[in-house]
């Protein structure tokens, strides 16, 4: 890892995921944006070696698998689920609207956007117009919404018949952010791959503010590496559609269990995932009541 530069490699999102956590520690400048202190990089370039693995559990972060998988269900099936979300991690309820809910969901802003993103490199494999876009001018200068995506866009190219993924954020928390959007978004690059018949190649992540808050120096001083890495499944469809219909069935099938018996291993595990993050929190919110 270069400290001179801003352009951060690391090896995967789970050991590499401590490095960079590590690196913001060190490298990053203070800021007070709304009075709390920050350590931050702008403008960072993160490239990950290897996208199966980005998920950083086993390295003292207490990542939650159910929140990752939420967030990568919603984006793939192009939905919004706030109950579940909230039902996962309680603390999300703060970011939803009087209306109950995400102002700046992911899954409903990118919903018909993969197919043509899809078609684009399908007609044309050099093409670098093949953009998936979070940010709406129009929806986000609505002033005093409590929930604004922090990812612009996703760029998709296929190169040397591999399909990379730029991704462009204006503001990631490492802390807080980083552990799922890697996730979520390498996910999405494995569906995408697997509908056009290709290995995925590289992943670069862009961030004007990479930062992490003071409440969370010292938890992340305390982050270790791990060597007990289990890969993690993916969705994958001969077609955008079935890559929908297949997250959209595992969402479902938390609301109905009657559903289980119909998903793939692949579904069942982000199934499993996000009920054992609901039951957890059921099981904590019974403790505090007593």
């Amino acid at each position: 890892m270069d400290t001179k530069v801003k352009t951060i490699e690391i090896e995967d999102g789970v050991n590499g995921y401590v490095d960079l956590v590590n690196h913001v520690l060190k490298h990053g400048e203070k800021t007070s944006p709304r009075g709390m202190e920050t350590r931050e990089i702008e403008d960072a370039v993160i490239h990950i070696g290897n996208i199966y693995n980005t998920l950083p559990v086993g390295v003292g972060r207490q990542a939650v698998p159910g929140i990752g998988a939420v967030e990568a269900m919603q984006l793939l099936s192009g939905t919004s689920f706030p109950n579940i979300v909230i039902a996962i991690g309680p603390q999300f309820a703060k970011y939803t609207e009087s209306n109950g809910q995400f102002h700046g969901s992911y899954g409903t802003r990118t919903n018909g956007q993969f197919d043509v993103a899809i078609t684009r490199l399908q007609l044309d494999s050099d093409t670098r117009q093949a953009v998936v876009t979070m940010w709406h001018a129009a929806l986000d200068s609505q002033l005093g919404k409590r929930d604004y995506p922090c990812t612009v866009l996703h760029q998709y190219r296929i190169r040397n018949n591999k399909l990379n993924l730029s991704v462009y954020m204006r503001s990631n928390d490492v802390w807080l952010g980083a552990a799922y959007d890697f996730f979520q978004f390498t996910r999405a690059q494995l569906a995408v791959a697997s509908v056009l018949g290709i290995e995925p190649g590289t992943y670069v992540h862009h961030v004007g503010s990479l930062h992490i808050y003071s409440d969370h120096y010292e938890l992340a001083e305390n982050l270790k590496h791990t060597e007990d890495i289990k890969p993690t499944p993916y969705i994958t469809g001969r077609s955008w559609r079935e890559v929908q219909a297949s997250s959209l069935l595992t969402m479902q099938a938390i609301a109905n269990s009657k559903l289980m018996p119909r998903l793939n291993e692949s579904e069942q595990w982000y199934a499993n995932a996000m009920i054992t993050a609901i039951q957890k929190n059921a099981e904590y919110s019974k403790k505090e009541d007593k």
